[in-house]
């Protein structure tokens, strides 16, 4: 995690009035990384943990110090949107200055902070301005210092990248600091980057881990608040372990599906079929998913699942995924000059699918005994970890990899080969059989 061998240290202001003590804020040793400032320090600053940790308050004062120093930096401040910079990330400098007791080394005008002995400054950006619309970061050019707030509503890596990479100005040390509270791992990008099943890739030198909880901020703490937090422990234990202590989640809270078994490998033993979802363009993909069912259980892989694909590149995937062409096929029945085209193509196996309602469906599929077969970074596989009900408790975009897998499913009523019973033996292992 952070350097080893720091003691618990205090930060104290300069400014001090008569008859009062000078301020005194305890700092947690494991934010101590964050106080360096030496042009071989790591990039890249992990600060997690859950509520009440004071990772950002002590990432402010760790900023409000950094503008004292020989290398006159220049902070950015970035959240997601502007509006909700203005609310906290600004509040939490001028709160820190205060405490300090440094008002007079600083001027704020329009949302930027200088201090005016040295000259550096602290400035505040939203990535985007509202709702969608990216905002101009055209000015970054000799910032020192990215701290990224509420890092994990960031986007993707991509819309991260593009501003990593424009920190790079030279001859100075140079800082990404990202704060945030540990959610679901399957969808975030920090996790992918930096983290393996929820642990620390230790073998990156570019980046020091500083991870908190409230336990570790007790002394900043009010007594009701560390009560509050005990409590939680007793009445509501999964949201003390997810929220309070903030440890990474390795499942998406509110799945759709769950308990699927996973096999490496599986013969086309059975009944065997095909579901196919059509993309409509965008994002959209075609998808198709092999059905394979055997005593009781459905066994399913995906063949292909790709965006902008026309009837000739559909026809070439099911060539390239040996799908027969005496194959039962059941096809998004929304589409049906696809899939006239794709019986003309020689597949004349291809029918229209039962596709009823998306949530009475769903609840017939999660009554079915399933087991994905495949690599585990296929989008289907990824679909089922990933595809959740919201905040809101509303059904999603179903993704293109689960609606075939529906279409296949609920269409089909399987048969059970009369000889079944006549298979050769086969020994079940824990990734199917062998």
């Amino acid at each position: 995690m952070a350097k080893k061998g720091v003691k618990k240290g205090t930060v104290r202001g300069s400014y001090k009035k008569k008859n009062e003590e000078q301020p005194k804020l305890v700092i947690n040793p494991v934010f101590q990384p964050l106080f360096y400032d030496n042009l071989d320090d790591p990039r890249y600053y992990q600060v997690y943990g859950g509520r009440g940790s004071g990772k950002s308050f002590t990432v402010a004062v760790a900023i409000v110090q950094k503008t004292y120093s020989q290398y006159l930096h220049k902070i950015l401040y970035l959240r997601q949107t502007m509006s909700s910079s203005e609310d906290s990330t600004i509040s939490d400098i001028r709160l820190v200055i205060q405490k300090l007791g440094l008002e007079a080394d600083f001027r704020e005008i329009k949302g930027v902070i200088t201090n005016i002995k040295t000259g550096s400054q602290i400035v505040f950006k939203g990535i985007r301005s509202t709702g969608s619309q990216t905002a101009k970061l055209k000015s970054l050019s000799g910032i020192t210092t990215l701290v990224i707030e509420e890092a994990e509503e960031v986007e993707s890596f991509d819309e991260f990248s593009k501003i990593d990479e424009s920190i790079r100005i030279s001859g100075k040390p140079l800082k990404i600091i990202l704060i945030y509270n540990p959610t679901s791992s399957v969808k975030s990008w920090i996790h992918k980057e930096w983290f393996k099943e929820g642990i620390p890739k230790m073998e990156r030198n570019d980046t020091i881990y500083m991870h908190s909880t409230y336990l570790d901020n007790v002394e900043n703490l009010n007594a009701s608040v560390v009560k509050r937090y005990e409590d939680l422990k007793e009445t509501n234990p999964i949201y003390y372990k997810n929220t309070i202590l903030a440890e990474w989640t390795l499942d998406m809270a509110n799945k759709i599906y769950d308990g699927w078994g996973i096999y490496d490998y599986f013969d086309n033993y059975g009944d065997v079929w095909y579901g196919l979802d059509f993309g409509y363009g965008g994002h959209d993909k075609t998808s198709m998913v092999q059905i394979n069912y055997f005593e009781g259980v459905y066994y399913v892989r995906q063949m292909f699942s790709k965006s902008k694909l026309k009837i000739r590149d559909i026809l070439n995937q099911m060539r390239k995924a040996k799908i027969p062409f005496n194959a039962i096929i059941y096809a998004d029945s929304a589409m049906p000059m696809l899939i006239q085209e794709i019986r003309d193509g020689g597949y004349n196996g291809i029918r229209t699918c039962t596709k009823g309602n998306v949530e009475a469906g769903i609840k017939k599929i999660q009554d079915k005994h399933i087991i994905y077969v495949g690599e585990e970074d296929s989008d289907l596989f990824y679909a089922y970890r990933t595809f959740a009900r919201g905040k809101d408790g509303k059904l999603p975009h179903e993704p293109d990899e689960l609606a075939a897998l529906r279409y296949g499913i609920n269409s089909k009523k399987p048969v059970t080969p009369l000889n079944e019973n006549s298979q050769p033996f086969r020994k079940l292992s824990s990734k199917g059989y062998i």
